[in-house]
C-alpha cells in the first residue's frame, strides 16, 4: 500500500504532492508491464517475462533527490534480477540533467528534505491519503 504526502516549504511557495509505496499493480512483472511507461524498461520487462521466469524484482514509487540541485523527482523504481541478467531503471534530473541516485527514498517521514527552490528551510511532510 502507498501513502500520498504533501511537501511544503514555510519560507517560499514550494509545494508538491508525492506518492510513496506500491499498489496491487506492482505485484507481478506482467501487471507492471501494463502501466510502465518507459519503452526501454518495457522491453526489458518483456525479456525477463519470456526468458527468466524465476526473476525477482522490486518496484515502488519513491522520491529521488538530485545531489546537484536538490530537485525532487517522484517516480517509479524498478529493479529486476535473475541468475543471468539484471535491470534497474535510472533517471536524469529534469532541472540540471545530473544523473539521479540509483535508488529513491521509500520512507520520508523521518527524513529532513531541503527545499529544492529556496534551500533555506526543511520541507514539512504531511500525509493526506493512502493509495493502492
Amino acid at each position: 500500500m502507498g501513502v500520498a504526502y504533501q511537501l511544503s516549504c514555510g519560507h517560499c511557495a514550494y509545494s508538491q504532492n508525492i506518492y510513496i509505496g506500491f499498489g496491487f499493480n506492482y505485484c507481478s512483472l506482467s501487471s507492471i508491464l501494463e502501466w510502465y511507461k518507459d519503452d526501454v524498461g518495457r522491453q526489458r520487462i518483456r525479456a525477463f517475462i519470456q526468458t527468466d521466469k524465476e526473476a525477482s524484482f522490486e518496484c515502488f514509487d519513491g522520491l529521488y533527490v538530485c545531489q546537484s540541485c536538490r530537485y525532487l523527482l517522484n517516480e517509479v523504481y524498478l529493479h529486476i534480477n535473475s541468475d543471468s541478467d539484471a535491470y534497474t531503471n535510472r533517471y536524469t534530473c529534469p532541472r540540471c540533467s545530473a544523473l539521479m541516485p540509483p535508488k529513491p527514498i521509500d520512507y520520508i517521514e523521518d527524513i529532513q528534505l531541503d527545499c529544492p527552490d529556496c534551500g533555506n528551510e526543511k520541507l514539512s511532510v504531511q500525509s493526506y491519503m493512502d493509495w493502492d
